[in-house]
């Protein structure tokens, strides 16, 4: 491997441990969603350079100064699978689960902040806000998923969410 491949492998595996860990912890739908799509790109570079020889060496050497970097950050053991073998790792359940569950922490954080505003009105706009958000990664999953084998379960854990957004709206 030539010294710009490994250099852009190390690179890579670094920002691919990055926006996990982005993914992993976001509130913010917006900045999960554009993620998913920088990772995108990470990712079908590190699968386009998973076959040339020391790979796994590079890697390896990425995953090493990420750890030096972010020692409170440990890359979990499907992280690693996802770049020792990247043929293997299954990106669109990842991404797809990313999103709801990235969802799921705004709605989460949008609820308890909801409780604390006076009037009515204030907890509906809000509420209005989380819903539209819902959308927004509804729409988000269909545009880049609809073909994919967990796009169903990706709607119905949508759906659910939003029925409890609904069930929530009754008791303001």
């Amino acid at each position: 491997m030539d010294q710009y491949s490994s250099m852009t492998l190390q690179h890579l595996t670094i920002q691919f441990l990055e926006t996990i860990y982005i993914l992993d912890n976001s509130k913010n739908v917006e900045t999960i969603h554009s993620r998913i799509q920088f990772l995108e790109t990470v990712f079908e570079k590190l699968t386009q350079l998973s076959s040339l020889p020391g790979y796994q060496y590079y890697t390896q050497v990425g995953i090493d100064d990420y750890k030096v970097r972010y020692q409170n950050r440990i890359p979990t053991e499907e992280n690693i699978a996802g770049l020792s073998n990247p043929m293997l790792f299954n990106f669109q359940k990842y991404c797809i689960n990313s999103a709801i569950s990235g969802l799921q922490r705004h709605i989460n954080d949008q609820l308890e902040e909801i409780q604390f505003l006076k009037s009515k009105g204030s907890k509906d706009k809000r509420l209005s806000k989380v819903i539209n958000a819902v959308l927004i990664t509804k729409n988000f999953i269909e545009m880049k998923y609809v073909d994919s084998e967990f796009y169903q379960n990706a709607i119905f854990e949508i759906e659910s969410l939003i029925n409890k957004l609904k069930e929530y709206h009754e008791t303001i």
